[in-house]
């Protein structure tokens, strides 16, 4: 009984998640929130979060569809970090994103260099562990610069939701990451760990979309555009 529940349970939390990572990229729609460059990464990034993991569906889970979504999976890994950082980098201005976007060539250039001399299975382990602890500390960072001034406009309280969603979706990983390669015998279940990932995974989405739909649907002429498109 408990094991038939615990099936449709994780059914059910695979499918809510990968049905949310869809949510963002459709916030797009929103007039307001197209407007911003921030929010068409993120929204894309979304996107492919939702694409890749597709395969975990039933009806996507053989043949020549789920070896696609397979080896578009393995790409996005190396993609997944960078596309991360860039959204940090384009949601900031002056010298923060100067630094950033410096922190995310550098990534690219190790991640690369690593890969050309080790090959991919060697890497990933490594590549992964750097870059999700990074993405866990700039939104650590994120949140306490928000948290530190008094007044915010309209996009900084955006923003503070997505820094926490990071915050979430990474820091669940980086736990995912450490019982795998840290486990000792018997002591770490793939289902379990699959359960956390995408409930992780649900919440993260719920969490952006709450706040892109903030900025969305309240966004106001009075707001400071120093983010949008024309400004960057």
């Amino acid at each position: 009984m408990k094991t038939g529940i615990y099936s449709v349970l994780c059914a059910f939390i695979t499918n809510a998640a990968i049905g949310a990572c869809f949510v963002p990229f459709l916030l797009l729609g929103l007039k307001k929130v197209r407007q911003m460059n921030t929010f068409w990464i993120l929204g894309f990034y979304w996107f492919l979060n939702g694409l890749v993991n597709l395969r975990a569906l039933k009806v996507f889970s053989a043949g020549a569809i789920r070896e696609f979504l397979q080896h578009l999976s393995d790409y996005y890994d190396l993609a997944d970090i960078p596309l991360a950082l860039l959204i940090f980098a384009v949601s900031v201005r002056g010298k923060t994103r100067k630094q950033l976007l410096l922190v995310l060539l550098g990534f690219v250039a190790g991640e690369s260099l690593l890969i050309g001399q080790k090959g991919y299975a060697f890497s990933w382990p490594i590549v992964v562990g750097v870059g999700v602890s990074l993405i866990v500390g700039f939104s650590i960072t994120g949140l306490w610069l928000y948290l530190k001034k008094m007044e915010h406009d309209r996009f900084e309280n955006s923003m503070a939701f997505i820094h926490g969603a990071f915050l979430f979706a990474y820091g669940t990983y980086l736990i995912i990451y450490l019982l795998f390669y840290l486990r000792a015998s018997g002591t770490y279940s793939e289902t379990d760990s699959s359960l956390l990932y995408y409930t992780s995974l649900l919440f993260s989405a719920a969490i952006t979309s709450a706040g892109m739909f903030s900025y969305g649907w309240r966004w106001t002429r009075t707001s400071n555009p120093r983010y949008s498109s024309s400004s960057s």
